[in-house]
């Protein structure tokens, strides 16, 4: 596994995963509502970008409604340096050998629109997949809803494996770099579990998603990403 690094889109990163096809597909009736309330512990830090485009999101992910049905599908999205994935155009990727239809298709946001956009519907979408998988009790004030591999849970680790170009999965409350992923559908799942860190959404926000947008940024800057692509 790992990135390969594509010479005709400086910026971009092509994800060799393959062979892994989930299959879920952005379908069903928009349910999503933006709205600050319905994420628990509710907590909104904007990120440290609301000028320049740092991120590329795939179309089946550009829309709130969209991230919404989708997750709760059981859709995978995958995140690699300053783009994020949804499993069809990554296919289309690997298939091709080419990243110029999905680039073409994909919007360009900066971190407050990525925040506004995709992170909080996906903490909504999955607040509502653990509550319906039975993971979170009626009565629970500040429910533990994601986990987080060993390798991505502090911000050393996290961006170690993110700024070599590694990928990340985002897949039913698992927030997991290739290699751990990879143990989920087998029985070393007990692991990752063990290995890792539970997290309420306001941790994993706080821990996580806050230190990916300055990870994220610096990678991008480090490879030149602003001196030739400006939002």
């Amino acid at each position: 596994m790992g990135a390969v690094f594509d010479s005709k889109e400086k910026v971009f990163f092509v994800p060799d995963i393959h062979g892994r096809h989930i299959g879920a597909t952005v379908n069903g009736t928009a349910a999503f509502l933006l709205n600050d309330d319905q994420i628990p512990g509710n907590y909104v830090k904007l990120g440290i970008e609301d000028t320049r485009t740092t991120w590329l999101v795939c179309a089946h992910l550009s829309e709130p409604d969209k991230v919404f049905n989708y997750y709760m599908s059981s859709g995978l999205i995958i995140l690699v340096m300053g783009k994020c994935f949804c499993e069809t155009c990554l296919d289309i990727i690997l298939i091709k050998d080419d990243l110029t239809e999905v680039l073409r298709l994909s919007k360009p946001m900066t971190d407050k629109h990525f925040q506004d956009h995709l992170i909080k519907p996906l903490m909504v979408s999955n607040y509502n997949f653990t509550k319906m998988a039975g993971y979170i009790g009626d009565n629970e004030k500040t429910p533990k809803t994601w986990v987080s591999c060993s390798h991505l849970s502090t911000k050393d680790g996290l961006q170690e494996v993110y700024s070599k170009g590694g990928q990340i999965f985002v897949f039913e409350s698992y927030f997991a770099c290739h290699e751990c992923f990879d143990k989920i559908p087998t029985h070393s799942l007990v692991e990752v579990l063990y290995e890792g860190e539970s997290m309420t959404d306001e941790l994993f926000q706080k821990k996580i998603i806050d230190s990916l947008y300055t990870i994220n940024y610096d990678s991008l800057e480090a490879i030149g990403h602003f001196d030739f692509k400006q939002a």
